[in-house]
């Protein structure tokens, strides 16, 4: 194995990668929801929730192939969906929105500990 070691974290892994994927899925639902509402690609909301969701993917597949960049996108993972989370809270005026945040939080703790454990 030449990829990031995960020293005994099989199920920090999984709870990160379990995740990443249901973040990503309701990142992509709030970034179409904004496009149907007339937002356009370029606006702020949709530009982060675009790339929320191609970081969640990038680092699903980092954790599955224990790729030595790993660290750095979950780390990244963890900041965003922090920030994402907080957007959604904050912006919050549908059921929809309340859960893109919970979704984004649960990322964020779901990906914390394999921030030290690399």
């Amino acid at each position: 194995m030449t990829g990031a070691r995960l020293s005994g974290a099989r199920a920090d892994v999984s709870r990160c990668i379990d995740a990443s994927l249901q973040c990503q899925a309701s990142c992509e639902a709030g970034m179409a929801r904004l496009l149907a509402q007339g937002q356009t690609l370029s606006s702020a909301s949709v530009r982060a929730l675009r790339q929320c969701a191609e970081l969640c993917e990038l680092n699903v597949r980092a954790l599955r192939k224990e790729s030595r960049l790993a660290r750095h996108t979950t780390n990244l993972c963890f900041e965003l969906s922090n920030q994402v989370a907080r957007a959604a809270w904050l912006d919050a005026d549908d059921a929809n929105s309340y859960s893109l945040a919970r979704d984004a939080l649960r990322l964020a703790r779901s990906c914390r500990p394999l921030l030290f454990s690399f």
